[in-house]
């Protein structure tokens, strides 16, 4: 027969939950709290074709978005 377990009036205070960090979230990297919006609109077309270019480089679309930026960046310092 199991032992019965003694509960206080401090086991049934509610608790704050810690927030959970996310699975994905990399050391140093920006709370979504933190984040904006960045708010445009593009071509439904455009749209597919970007989010299949991100899935098959494995990326989120905001870190392909991310990748892409920073490789325009390289390119225009080589000009």
């Amino acid at each position: 027969m199991p032992k019965a377990v003694a509960v206080t009036a401090d086991d049934l205070k509610p608790q704050r939950a810690s927030r959970p960090t996310s699975a994905t979230r990399q050391r140093g990297a920006i709370a979504s709290e933190d984040l904006e919006s960045l708010g445009f609109k593009l071509d439904p077309q455009f749209i597919h074709e970007f989010k299949l270019a991100a899935l098959h480089k494995g990326m989120k679309l905001n870190a392909f978005l991310i990748y892409l930026f920073r490789e325009f960046e390289k390119s225009e310092k080589r000009e």
